[in-house]
């Protein structure tokens, strides 16, 4: 399968990106991953603004890039290479995210693809025409934002508290949990995935098989070709600013203490609508020879670099220097993000030059016994 140049350069981007958000969920206590509010001491005038910078650029704008590329590999493998196979990585695929979860990281996304993934194509939603497959994602992303609409409700109404900081004492015993017992780690993990599954069948599901869906329906229609106008493109971004300033201002008013970046339906718009404007601005760089090669060697190991991200963040907080774990404020996190991603595209280059696969990739497509290419 010829691989597209656009494509490596949108995967790259995102899996680049995904860090800095997931940083926090490496460094804080999982429910506190999206919280500005986090330690009795308090927070800094930076660490607010750069809260909302996250909330206007970042928060799951990397992550919707991400689903939407997941959609269209689906569909390519599809293409090229039949059911069977994709089902084959698909399986696969829920191994390595069940492995991930439990045994290194409970924010794991990849066995949810995976289930995803394989609904979509169980249901036979790939061989639907760009158009309905379009109407389709649009009535799965609506049901998905039922769950978040009822959560809004309850904040209205059933005036919820907000997240408690963590006090001295709670930092010391995260601290000593996380970098304890493994089992205590892992038995912790699955109770997190088991919550995760509710959420899945409840409103993940929902909104990731329509992001998929979106990417299908895109790449049918040429979009990935063309990507949208200057104009359009432009429009997209700012409309999604525009949303997520209002989730910035809620934040303001309710004392930062509810994760609304993540948690309001709107904010999923938002997400969807500034992932495809930058999306549409790299389809029309494709040709840049610094995306090629800087970004596009990071999309062609995404898989492992994902993986990879994981076990150096873990291996940081809970081995290295556990101290740091629910310690840092947000400018030191990000500036360990922003050097992981600098190394990420060297030590890409490097790899490259001695191998033809990632890690990862070769060993999913061993397993996964890809077929010779059909006519």
């Amino acid at each position: 399968m010829q691989r597209l140049p656009q494509l490596d350069i949108i995967r790259g981007f995102a899996v680049l990106g995904i860090l800095l958000m997931n940083i926090f969920a490496f460094a804080y206590p999982i429910d506190y991953a999206h919280n500005l509010i986090w330690h009795e001491a308090g927070v800094s005038l930076a660490d607010t603004g750069l809260y909302n910078l996250q909330t206007l650029l970042i928060s799951g704008r990397f992550l919707t890039l991400f689903n939407l590329l997941f959609g269209v590999s689906m569909w390519l493998i599809f293409q090229q290479y039949g059911q069977g196979y994709l089902q084959r990585r698909l399986y696969w695929l829920c191994l390595f995210g069940v492995l991930h979860g439990v045994l290194l990281w409970s924010g794991d996304v990849l066995l949810w693809y995976a289930l995803t993934g394989l609904i979509v194509l169980q249901r036979g939603y790939l061989q639907l025409d760009s158009g309905a497959l379009w109407r389709k994602a649009v009535q799965f992303f609506a049901y998905g934002l039922v769950l978040p609409l009822l959560y809004v409700v309850y904040l209205l109404f059933a005036q919820a508290e907000p997240l408690l900081p963590l006090t001295a004492e709670m930092v010391a015993a995260e601290q000593q949990f996380w970098a304890g017992p493994y089992l205590e780690q892992v038995i912790q993990n699955v109770i997190y995935a088991v919550l995760m599954l509710i959420a899945f069948a409840l409103s993940l599901y929902w909104l990731m098989a329509a992001i998929m869906l979106f990417g299908v329906s895109l790449y049918k229609s040429a979009w990935f070709e063309t990507g949208y106008s200057a104009a359009t493109t432009k429009i997209l971004f700012w409309l999604a600013f525009a949303i997520s300033s209002v989730t910035v201002l809620s934040d303001h008013v309710t004392g930062y203490g509810y994760g609304l970046n993540t948690a309001l339906p709107w904010e999923q718009i938002a997400m969807l609508l500034m992932a495809l404007s930058f999306a549409s601005v790299l389809i029309h760089r494709r040709e840049n020879a610094w995306l090629q090669r800087w970004l596009a060697p990071c999309g062609r190991m995404a898989f492992s670099l994902y993986i990879g991200q994981t076990l150096l963040m873990v291996l940081l907080f809970r081995v290295i220097r556990p101290d740091w774990f629910a310690s840092l404020d947000r400018a030191a996190l990000l500036g360990i993000a922003i050097s992981m991603i600098v190394l990420q595209p060297l030590f890409c280059r490097w790899y490259f030059s001695h191998f033809n696969l990632g890690p990862l990739e070769w060993c999913w497509r061993t397993l996964s016994k890809k077929p010779a290419i059909t006519d």
